[in-house]
């Protein structure tokens, strides 16, 4: 009877040991996902058990891409009654509410082939792919030329708003410009460029700057390169030698140069099981054909570093402010021979992007692939251009080996929220900005390139008047300048700028006749000011003829220029700083200078406010610092600055002029500004 019940009992532990081992089977999965569903694109926390009582180990973040090693395991607490799954988070294993998991479908291979397909089996094969309208027609006109390819849609895990903005970051996406055709490409944001000057801030070398929105959004949208030859920067990236042969290699590497270098290619692909035809369109893309110093082992005495000679980089890499970078690199890595750096290099791109599922040479530069797992910034190449360049390349190579034919299969990126297409911006430089804008000689008051609208007032006896302009970048047409039929006591005139790319600006002048000016003795003869006439009118002073005083401190630029054209309606007011640049905000101070033009005079005048010795428009210790460094004789004070130091008004500097300038800051008395 034991032996019987032993035997019992062993038959049930096998049964419920086989029933746990189904179960295992049932739950076990290892498929993709990533965290999503969240409040607020939150992460979600990554446990040690399946419940919310278990520790968490780290935050699996918005988008983070796991792999699911079992699901449907009851909850012991917490995820609102859901179920957990165990997952494995770049090589860390623990638990996630299972609502926070979407599935991230592997792409494979459609069968049948799509070669065999009839034209309404390839549409309706398009469709199930996820393409729209815009992607459909050209991927028929490829089909119809290469029946043999595949094209596989991939979902993005960023809309393309997002993406683009994400893009849109400084250093992330460049573009060498070497011409004036190129800077329609830049862009034109406050933070990269001066639209005064014509000047585009350098953001890597001397020939990198960074990329408009346009243009990011150009070499970003996929459906511009559905061609012949754009297509290849979606072709799956592994290796395979049935067709990545030797030959192509060579057809990509045309230089003797490369002639010894061709096997180290075909091994390196080989052992890093990435393509050999793309490590080599790699290298001409990043060294070019010829090599270079980061190829020579020359690139030490190139960078001023000797140590460096004897290093060798053929694919640029971690060359993120230039080629110094990558010499460095390689150095570090000790890459000491050519074929080192081919081989080893390889690697470090097999090991950081393709099995990123960066595995496109698009994806390398926007990494937006759901089935990446790494963020949108890390990318192979800042260059906009990076993808369609190799791809360009890659293309010449299979064409010239004969094997554009083959089963290539393409992994073709596809955007929520994309616009209907996306142009190309238009070569040339982008500046339609005017340097100065004039109206009978004298210049409009206030101009600012950047501010489009003015009014001029003339007197109501001008049946005509001249205007002029000039612009930043000279040689680019005007239109609406020269001169101009008074028909109407109000007339409007637009200038209009186009620059080298074709945008135009469009400034406005408007020319108001007024009644003229009645003198002050109420005679009703026409009187036009002068320029001196028109500074005392407005109750300011004159010294040694062209300094105004009698300026109070804290007065406004925009309060100051109504004050003079109240005085003189006629008059072109123009307010500049101490260098000349046009100041339309803020407080006048001593150093500023105010430009009076009218009744065929111009006249340039310097603000000065005694006791403002530094040009802030304050007084303070600093001025007073500056009275007694002055009369020490350690620094001398000239021009404005000096007339501001003589406070007391009797022509020369001493130590009464520093007591009022104390006695102002102890609030014992101000210091007088008439």
């Amino acid at each position: 009877m034991k032996i019987k019940n032993k035997l019992l009992n062993l038959s049930l532990l096998m049964i419920i040991i086989s029933i746990m081992f189904l179960n295992i089977l049932v739950v076990k999965a290892d498929e993709q996902a990533r965290i999503g569903n969240t409040t607020d694109n939150q992460g979600a926390l990554l446990r040690k058990g399946p419940g919310t009582n278990y520790n968490s180990i780290l935050t699996v973040p918005y988008n983070g891409l796991v792999t699911v090693l079992q699901k449907n395991i009851t909850s012991e607490k917490g995820c609102d009654n859901s179920n957990w799954s165990k997952v494995n988070y770049n090589g860390t294993e623990g638990y996630v509410c299972a609502k926070f998991l979407v599935t991230v479908s592997e792409s494979t291979t459609p069968t049948p082939s799509t070669s065999t397909m009839s034209d309404a089996e390839f549409e309706q094969y398009l469709t199930n792919q996820g393409f729209d309208e815009t992607y459909k027609v050209p991927l028929r006109a490829l089909h119809k030329s290469h029946p043999t390819w595949t094209f596989v849609g991939i979902k993005t895990k960023y809309s393309w708003s997002n993406a683009i903005s994400q893009e849109n970051v400084a250093k992330r996406s460049l573009y060498q410009a070497t011409s004036n055709a190129a800077q329609g490409f830049l862009s034109t944001d406050d933070a990269y460029y001066n639209w005064y000057t014509n000047t585009f801030k350098k953001m890597e070398g001397s020939t990198w700057y960074q990329a408009s929105t346009q243009a990011i959004a150009y070499y970003m949208d996929p459906r511009n390169f559905l061609n012949e030859s754009g297509i290849f920067m979606f072709e799956k990236l592994g290796y395979d030698p049935s067709y990545q042969t030797s030959t192509v290699v060579k057809n990509i590497l045309t230089s003797s140069y490369y002639t010894n270098l061709i096997q180290y290619f075909m091994d390196a692909g080989r052992d890093a099981k990435v393509s050999p035809v793309y490590l080599a369109a790699k290298a001409r893309q990043e060294v070019g054909l010829n090599g270079g110093p980061a190829t020579n082992g020359q690139g030490g005495t190139y960078c001023g570093n000797s140590a460096w000679n004897g290093f060798y980089n053929f694919y640029a890499i971690e060359a993120s402010s230039g080629v110094c970078d990558g010499i460095r690199y390689a150095a570090n890595q000790g890459w000491s021979s050519q074929e080192i750096a081919i081989k080893k290099g390889a690697a470090w791109i097999s090991n950081g992007y393709i099995t990123a599922n960066q595995d496109t040479t698009y994806f390398q530069k926007w990494n937006t692939s759901i089935k990446a797992t790494k963020a949108i910034y890390h990318q192979y190449a800042v260059d906009i251009r990076y993808a369609s360049n190799t791809a360009s390349t890659t293309k010449t190579g299979y064409s010239k080996a004969g094997l554009l034919e083959l089963p290539f299969i393409f992994e073709i990126p596809i955007y929520s929220g994309m616009p209907a297409s996306t142009s190309k911006p238009k070569e040339g430089n982008p500046n339609n900005y005017l340097k100065s804008l004039t109206v009978n000689d004298a210049s409009v008051s206030n101009f600012d390139g950047a501010n489009t609208s003015y009014t001029v007032t003339v007197p109501s006896t001008m049946n005509s008047v001249k205007i002029a302009a000039t612009t930043v970048v000279s040689g680019i047409k005007v239109t609406g300048t020269g001169n101009i039929t008074l028909s109407s006591d109000t007339t409007t005139q637009n200038i209009v700028v186009t620059a080298q790319n074709g945008n135009t600006r469009t400034y406005t002048v408007k020319i108001v006749k007024s009644k003229p000016v009645v003198d002050g003795s109420g005679n009703t003869d026409v009187t036009y000011l002068t320029p001196d006439q028109t500074i005392t009118a407005a109750g300011y002073k004159i010294n040694s003829s062209t300094y105004v005083y009698n300026v109070t401190l804290g007065s406004t630029v925009a309060g100051s220029i109504v004050k003079l054209q109240t005085a003189n309606p006629y008059a072109s007011i123009n307010i500049t700083n101490g260098s000349n640049a046009s100041k339309t905000s803020g407080s006048l101070v001593t150093g500023d200078k105010i430009i009076i033009a009218c009744n065929g005079l111009s006249k340039t005048y310097t603000v000065v406010i005694y006791g403002d010795l530094n040009g802030d428009g304050e007084i303070n210790v600093v001025d007073l610092g500056k009275v007694q460094k002055h009369l020490l004789k350690t620094s001398t004070l000239t021009g404005a600055y000096l007339k501001a130091a003589d406070t007391d008004k009797n022509g020369s500097i001493n130590v009464v002029d520093l007591g009022k300038v104390q006695k102002h800051l102890l609030k014992v008395s101000n210091i007088s500004q008439s």
